[in-house]
């Protein structure tokens, strides 16, 4: 299927897109009980979604594998550091109109460097252009990494547009290197996901997941049903893993 009607059809389903989708149908249909449910059932969706109650539960699902600690990092027998693509700005102004990452693809990076440096691996950033031209998202991040973290770059790779086409894209190029397990950084909510596609494709993995979106806060306990921003998009991300999962198996 194309790319880009792969996207437009997950922004449909996904919220907000989906709830959008059933309030203009409550709307149409308001003088009859289906309407009437759709509203309900919009508000109840964008409601809930935005609590950080019910984005946590979601993300406590997909959250089971736990940051490595010193002694795996310095026990680890893996033979390089992979940092999955995330996204990227085009045209940031403040960057002399030059493209780059976006925050979650940083957060990815600043803990591959971070691990880097700890273990003295070499990174390799994966990332293309999905949907747009210019840089690939791993050479932004090759330049990142260098030239801002100090880090080593093996190598990248720069064509693949989805989670399963880095894993399908990396394997012969640590073949031909001789690698045989990595290190893979991506977001914990990411990491079964990834972890899925990479085993499929025959690479020996030890995860190294950061940016953890749910834990222990200390905030009261009414905190959990206020409706926050943060709290939507958690819950979005959650379901655009588990939807993505789904669809993996589909194309297994």
């Amino acid at each position: 299927m194309n790319q880009e009607v792969v996207w437009a059809l997950k922004t449909l389903i996904l919220p907000p897109g989906i709830l959008v989708i059933m309030g203009l149908l409550g709307l149409v249909l308001v003088q009859r009980l289906l309407g009437k449910l759709l509203l309900w059932l919009t508000l109840a969706g964008l409601y809930l979604l935005s609590t950080p109650y019910l984005s946590g539960q979601l993300m406590d699902s997909l959250e089971s594998i736990a940051a490595l600690t010193d002694a795996q990092i310095r026990g680890s027998s893996a033979e390089a550091i992979v940092v999955l693509g995330a996204g990227r700005r085009e045209a940031a102004p403040e960057y002399n109109d030059q493209d780059t990452v976006n925050a979650l693809f940083l957060e990815r990076l600043r803990y591959a460097a971070w691990l880097s440096h700890k273990s003295g691996l070499p990174l390799i950033p994966s990332g293309g252009t999905p949907l747009s031209d210019g840089p690939s998202e791993a050479a932004i991040a090759r330049d990142i990494l260098e030239r801002e973290f100090g880090a080593k770059v093996l190598m990248i790779e720069d064509r693949s547009r989805t989670t399963r086409e880095q894993a399908l894209a990396l394997k012969p190029l640590l073949n031909k290197r001789g690698i045989r397990k990595i290190m893979l950084v991506t977001h914990a909510w990411h990491m079964l996901r990834a972890m899925d596609v990479f085993v499929a494709a025959g690479i020996e993995v030890q995860p190294a997941p950061t940016g953890f979106a749910h834990g222990p806060t200390g905030r009261p306990a009414y905190y959990a049903w206020l409706p926050t921003a943060n709290a939507f998009m958690n819950s979005y991300f959650a379901l655009h893993e588990h939807l993505g999962r789904w669809w993996y198996r589909l194309l297994a």
